[in-house]
């Protein structure tokens, strides 16, 4: 009788071990990779903000859009020159209703363009898959020499994106020194 608990204890002790070392194993792996991915992280970073430096590329223009949500978010788009020229069409829930623009500083405008350049937009991907439905989304528009560029649910994309978007919105924020240009079209 002995015998038996003797062989079912050192079984059960055995299996339990095993368990523990599966576990283990799996924590070290999962370490491995969160390390390993930070680390391949911090490499692209460096070499982005180092390649920046050499690009042909320069923005001419570039258009912004926040999308709606299924409540009560601002959903428009703005679209900012090189010249100066920025245009603001309201789509829903913006305290301006309608089509405005405004001149601004052309300096202005290419110190934006220039942070965009400098975070290498031109490598973003196309489109973010977007892990949330009812989010306000984030939405680009780049206009290059001899290209265009959109980047769809930015805000899924990388940290720099969503913001350059507040940076965006906080240089060009429509006031009562804007053109109204047109009503806002009923649907």
């Amino acid at each position: 009788m002995f015998l038996v608990y003797g062989i079912v204890y050192r079984y059960l002790c055995a299996r339990k071990l095993e368990k523990m070392k599966k576990n283990i194993l799996s924590f070290i792996v999962l370490v491995a990779v969160i390390f390993s991915a930070c680390a391949q992280q911090k490499k692209t970073t460096k070499s982005k903000v180092l390649t920046a430096q050499g690009t042909n590329l320069t923005i001419q223009s570039m258009a912004m859009e926040r999308t709606p949500c299924f409540g009560n978010c601002p959903s428009y788009r703005l679209e900012i020159y090189k010249d100066g020229l920025v245009k603001f069409k309201s789509w829903s829930d913006t305290e301006f209703e309608g089509d405005y623009e405004k001149k601004f500083d052309a300096v202005k405008v290419s110190e934006l363009f220039r942070q965009f350049e400098a975070y290498r937009v031109d490598t973003c991907a196309e489109a973010y898959e977007s892990l949330i439905q009812d989010v306000p989304g984030i939405n680009y528009y780049f206009t290059y020499k001899d290209k265009e560029q959109k980047i769809m649910n930015a805000h899924f994309g990388p940290t720099y994106m969503i913001q350059m978007a507040e940076e965006t919105d906080k240089q060009f924020k429509v006031d009562a020194s804007w053109t109204k240009t047109a009503d806002k079209k009923k649907d």
